[in-house]
């Protein structure tokens, strides 16, 4: 097979990985051959690389995950050696392609012999071809913690993907993996490597409607991960059946969910928000239904904790306000504190960076509020 088949195969097969990327939309404005498409990412991460070769070592597995298209029933093998992929990769980035990696891979005979491989490739890069930039290598289960360590040297991040919230969620998806032992206790020894100094950060990964789980069992693993662990933050990726698959005849999940979950996590991650407060926004079935504005949702059913004085609101409350997050807050606080200024109308929380429409049925200036929250949404 030649080389740009396998890498349109193993990239195909590596988008089911969620990392801040998403395929690369318009091949052609970038310059870049529309055959290398199934590799090549936008990263939606400013923070990271603009742009990742997406990639699997390779696609041939010995887990029988019910979900997954790389699973050991599957046909259409096909596998890298590490310098194929290496000057794959760095051909790629001299041709200013792309400036960043990711790389997982399905378990091919034994977890510690892929790992290796994969670890080998990334030495290359970095040591033959003195690559510098953005490397993402994914932990696969049951391999060795000195493995793990070692990956840790070479990359700028890694992750496992923990795919469901508990044990008895994954007995429902795959047989082969023990769940706290060969998945969860990777994640651990993440923790480790970042609490030593050895990595920048870690991820992990949760399939959303593959094994019925709700949106608070969710909600509580990532409560858990956030206050045990030094994660970074965790993606989503709603479960979509695979012809072939155990599960290719079950419902696809909604993308909505998807997003209410980035949304959720990042009330929990970066706002503050506590878990008995995200919680209001969920329905009898602990679910967040057909909310497309998780934080709308939480205000509307909170409302003791409305309307908030913007003109002396600490930044917690006002967190808790749609259309105002943590720059914005943050402004606030320091046109009120360093300027002596009372905002007086929402023209002035426009200017200062609040989505006003949102904000509206929440807020108080000067003891007067917007009250019909129908209104404005």
């Amino acid at each position: 097979m030649a080389i740009l088949e396998k890498l349109q195969l193993l990239g195909n097969a590596a988008s089911w990985d969620s990392c801040g990327g998403v395929k690369q939309k318009s091949m052609k404005k970038a310059g870049i051959p529309a055959s290398y498409s199934g590799f090549v990412y936008d990263c939606a991460n400013s923070a990271e690389p603009c742009r990742l070769m997406k990639v699997l070592q390779s696609n041939s597995c010995i887990h029988d995950c019910k979900y997954c298209i790389n699973n050991s029933s599957r046909k259409g093998k096909a596998g890298l050696e590490p310098i194929e992929l290496a000057k794959s990769f760095n051909s790629l980035e001299k041709a200013g392609y792309v400036d960043g990696l990711f790389l997982s891979s399905a378990v091919t005979g034994e977890a510690d012999r892929t790992a290796e491989k994969m670890i080998k490739s990334a030495r290359i890069l970095r040591e033959r071809f003195h690559f510098k930039g953005y490397m993402h290598l994914k932990v696969l289960p049951t391999m060795s913690k000195h493995l793990v360590f070692e990956m840790a040297s070479l990359a700028n991040r890694l992750s496992v993907n923990l795919e469901a919230t508990s044990k008895e969620h994954w007995q429902e998806l795959g047989s082969t993996k023990n769940y706290l032992r060969d998945l969860q206790q990777r994640l651990l020894w993440l923790d480790e490597a970042k609490r030593k100094g050895k990595l920048t950060s870690f991820t992990t990964q949760l399939i959303l409607g593959a094994a019925e789980e709700t949106d608070l069992d969710v909600l509580k693993k990532m409560k858990w991960l956030y206050e045990n662990t030094k994660l970074h933050r965790t993606y989503f990726s709603a479960f979509q059946p695979i012809r072939g698959t155990a599960l290719e005849k079950q419902q696809p999940e909604k993308e909505l969910r998807e997003y209410q979950l980035y949304q959720s996590d990042w009330l929990l991650r970066v706002y503050g928000f506590k878990l008995r407060e995200v919680k209001l926004g969920l329905n009898e079935e602990n679910m967040f239904g057909n909310a497309k504005d998780v934080k709308m949702a939480i205000a509307a059913n909170n409302p003791n904790q409305f309307p908030v004085d913007v003109n002396c609101a600490s930044k917690e409350d006002l967190l808790r306000v749609p259309g105002i997050g943590p720059k914005t807050a943050g402004k606030i606080l320091e046109e009120r504190q360093h300027w002596n200024r009372k905002f007086r109308s929402f023209k002035e929380l426009r200017k200062a960076g609040v989505a006003v429409r949102r904000a509206m049925p929440f807020v108080e200036l000067e003891g007067r509020r917007q009250a019909k929250l129908g209104s404005f949404c």
